[in-house]
């Protein structure tokens, strides 16, 4: 949930790449990405034909073959193996293996959705340079923390970030890192703040970023051979939209395959975070106010402010339509919330308030009312981390959370970081992360005692 360069630095993962036959259908690239699919049973075509949620204005997703199009290139550049080598060096990171490859990573806009409408968000792509056309390669979708709330705050445009992209790609796999709806990087302005900690729009853009890979690499690799297969990682904010990835994937692009995800720190139950957070000033009630004053934006919602203390001023969508790091930590709730808020809080009446206590059940996974529908593999699982002193994405409540999603049908395995907060967890848990991933990709079956939560340990990169 809170912006952290440990994510972007220390986030270096590895994956074999085995042999691409000859004979592969090429429709858009040697490996074969299928043109985008939406839906295809009663049960996601449900979803895909009335999306709205929480009184918002009625809509479907469009079927359209233009999702994932690259629409425009802005950034361009090389970033040559010895550079990425010293790169990584320099930041401390100890890589499985040296970079292998000269590196091209480019800011793009590409064609994704929004409410009914087709739109441009923008992402990075990096691709490997001289890779043998033999070689598969599969997608490595990043999903980043909380970088800020409007187009100033675009993660694409941050040096670290492209670096990053590229040490990754280095590795020998296609890298997405796809700025969330709002954060647009390059083109025409969004026109609106960030729908901070929203499921939908998330997932559907990342999805489409993904898409999108498919449809560069062809453009500019056309030899590439990359397969429509991804790999996701995120953390933080990018922990819970990883997981805004896995519940919408088979609703809104079936076509791809998902091998495995990864995520540190998420919030999956949010409505017991934005309670939490309503109740006492805590580490998460600055997030909690921006996600209520973005979210009322998306779902369309009559007046946030009445949420919020009368005179304000500027307001928390001002705020968040100006800044990357507004300063939303009020010394007591009194000086954030209006007196409504606080009592409907205290008297756990909250998510009874509409549409509020809507918007805040339907993102979280614990709460929304859009089921888990994937036919998961054998292999296909999801790494939930958690950090023993996480105050920000409190363990107590994901621990929670952990059981209730397990009872839900969905593939976790557990890990606690003993020890860790919110902004080391990713870090001392990266051989974990690294181990899991590259057996989801080896398609190794998960364990039988997948979902049983333990107690912290040591994580194998804890200092």
């Amino acid at each position: 949930m809170t912006h952290t360069k440990i994510f972007c630095i220390s986030a270096v993962l590895f994956f074999a790449t085995p042999s691409c036959g000859e004979d592969d259908p090429k429709p858009v690239n040697p490996c074969g990405f299928d043109p985008p699919t939406i839906a295809g049973t009663p049960a996601t075509d449900a979803l895909a034909s009335s999306p709205a949620r929480c009184g918002q204005p009625a809509h479907e997703w469009i079927d359209s073959p233009n999702l994932g199009e690259i629409v425009g290139v802005d950034f361009d550049d090389i970033y040559p193996q010895d550079t990425l080598m010293l790169a990584a060096m320099i930041a401390g990171i100890e890589l499985p293996e040296d970079p292998v490859y000269d590196v091209r990573v480019q800011q793009v806009l590409y064609t994704t959705q929004d409410r009914g409408q087709l739109v441009e968000a923008s992402a990075l792509i990096a691709t490997p340079q001289g890779v043998d056309k033999t070689t598969e390669l599969d997608v490595l979708l990043v999903l980043h923390p909380t970088m800020g709330f409007n187009d100033d705050c675009a993660p694409s445009n941050d040096s670290d970030i492209r670096a990053m992209a590229a040490i990754f790609a280095s590795l020998g796999f296609v890298v997405v890192a796809p700025d969330f709806l709002g954060l647009k990087g390059t083109g025409v302005p969004t026109g609106f703040v960030h729908p901070y900690i929203v499921g939908q729009p998330t997932a559907i853009a990342s999805l489409d970023a993904v898409r999108a890979a498919g449809r560069l690499t062809a453009d500019v690799a056309p030899d590439l051979c990359v397969r429509p297969r991804a790999l996701v990682f995120g953390g933080s904010q990018g922990g819970h939209a990883l997981l805004w990835v896995d519940r919408l994937a088979a609703y809104y692009a079936p076509e791809l395959e998902m091998l495995g995800m990864a995520a540190t720190v998420p919030a999956s139950d949010l409505a017991g975070h934005v309670m939490r957070a309503t109740k006492e000033v805590v580490e998460s009630t600055p997030l909690a106010a921006a996600f209520l004053g973005a979210a009322a934006d998306w779902y369309g919602a009559a007046d946030v402010n009445e949420l919020f203390k009368l005179d304000l001023d500027p307001t928390v969508p001002e705020l968040l339509a100006s800044e990357c790091n507004p300063d939303l930590r009020p010394d007591n709730l009194e000086e954030l919330f209006a007196a409504s808020t606080i009592l409907a809080a205290a008297e756990d009446t909250l998510l009874d308030l509409e549409p509020w206590g809507c918007i805040i059940k339907e993102n979280g996974l614990t709460t929304t009312s859009i089921p888990r529908v994937a036919n998961d593999s054998d292999s296909y699982g999801i790494l939930y981390v958690l950090g023993e002193n996480d105050s920000l994405a409190y363990t107590p409540i994901e621990q929670q959370a952990f059981d209730i999603l397990c009872d839900q049908g969905m593939p976790l395995e557990y890990l606690e970081c003993a020890g860790a907060n919110h902004g080391q967890t990713t870090e001392y848990a990266m051989i974990e992360l690294f181990n899991f991933l590259m057996d989801r990709q080896a398609g190794k079956p998960m364990r039988a005692s997948t979902c049983t939560r333990a107690e912290p340990v040591i994580c194998l990169s804890t200092p």
